[in-house]
């Protein structure tokens, strides 16, 4: 096995497998993507991480609670990139049956090419209230 094989193997387990979660992405032109594409009756699955490490203005470190999304990239059928509206929706926190709430891209990590993950860097839903 080559080590590509290798890594998308490891990816299967590490991003989808015990500790993984439902993902369900939502395209710019509205269509939902909540399947696999290696397996079209399976969820879509990742790993989500709740709070990532940033820096103020002074470069001090600060806890971030933006979400960030990690999916196998050939489980998408469609690869989300930065610059396009997509909405995503995940489960709020880490225990199974969580509530869900829907997040907006905010950035991609690339195209998902180089290792065969990507990361999807979320921002809160903001609703629009007209007077």
């Amino acid at each position: 096995m080559n080590l590509r094989a290798e890594i998308e193997t490891d990816l299967v387990e590490t991003l989808e497998g015990d500790y993984g979660q439902a993902v369900v992405l939502t395209s710019p032109d509205g269509v939902r993507y909540s399947k696999s594409a290696n397996i079209p009756t399976a969820d879509l699955m990742g790993q989500v991480l709740y709070d990532t490490i940033g820096q103020d203005e002074n470069g001090a470190d600060v806890i971030d609670h933006k979400p960030v999304v990690t999916l196998r990239r050939t489980s998408l059928t469609r690869v989300p990139l930065s610059g396009e509206t997509w909405a995503v929706e995940i489960p709020i926190g880490p225990q199974v049956g969580a509530t869900r709430s829907t997040f907006m891209l905010e950035r991609a990590s690339e195209d998902g090419c180089s290792i065969g993950v990507i990361r999807l860097y979320l921002r809160a839903a903001v609703q629009l209230v007209t007077p």
